[in-house]
């Protein structure tokens, strides 16, 4: 009974309209950010913020975001230090996407460049969330690296299709459209700063994410699955970008 009721949480024009204005709103301000000396690490903003990081924990930080029709933003950002390497040594592995599979697992089950040109990668990833029960995603992803100096990176990634699997894995498994399903993601984007200091390379994300807005009644079973797509990736992206940087260096 619970997933019927989530069946009807399809994507409406007016929320992604919603979403997208954020978008906007938020990539005017990481562009001006992307030109700053001093602020253009989020961890640099707060001084124990920066030297929690750069003692060996990941910080992160829930950002306000506004309500809008049918849907639920989540803007998260947080920031890891990776010491005794490189920025190029952190390239090789984001852009590794082909064994994101492994490296990611279990939340990345599948992955694999569709194209590559330059510093542009069109990137498909198969996400697989557990809580409360299994949520399987199909995606594509739009990403370009922007080197801003040497040593200083941006990079985007945009989704450009999540798709829900039902039964995956099995024989009945079916892709259902784009917009069709329980919502518990329709839209991602990610933005990376990259910046080498201090002996290593600080890596920071910011992820937004739009999904199904909480239905009244069912916010203990829907909020964690929505919540842990969107703070619980985080933390683990960072975390396991640390661990195989590290021991690739």
């Amino acid at each position: 009974m619970f997933c019927s009721l989530l069946a009807y949480a399809d994507l409406k024009p007016e929320t992604l309209k919603g979403y997208q204005s954020y978008i906007q709103s938020q990539e005017s301000r990481l562009k001006s950010q992307n030109t700053s000396t001093k602020d253009f690490l989020w961890i640099d903003q707060d001084a124990e913020r920066r030297q929690s990081v750069r003692d060996g924990e990941i910080e992160t930080e829930q950002l306000k975001t506004p309500n809008i029709p049918g849907g639920l933003i989540q803007h998260w950002v947080g920031g890891v230090f990776i010491p005794n390497v490189r920025i190029d040594q952190v390239i090789r592995v984001d852009q590794d996407y082909n064994r994101h599979k492994i490296l990611y697992a279990p939340d990345v089950a599948d992955s694999r460049i569709i194209s590559h040109q330059g510093n542009h990668f069109t990137v498909f990833l198969r996400f697989r969330k557990h809580k409360v029960f299994t949520v399987v995603l199909n995606s594509e992803h739009e990403v370009d690296y922007q080197p801003l100096a040497p040593g200083k990176l941006f990079s985007t990634s945009v989704s450009t299709k999540i798709q829900e699997v039902k039964d995956p894995d099995t024989p009945k498994e079916k892709v259902l459209p784009v917009g069709e399903g329980m919502g518990f993601l329709w839209a991602m984007n990610t933005y990376w700063r990259m910046l080498e200091r201090d002996g290593g390379v600080y890596a920071e994300c910011e992820a937004i994410t739009l999904a199904r807005s909480v239905p009244p009644g069912l916010g203990g079973m829907v909020a964690p699955i929505i919540q842990s797509l969107a703070s619980e990736s985080l933390i683990n992206t960072l975390t396991i970008k640390r661990k195989v940087v590290s021991a690739r260096k």
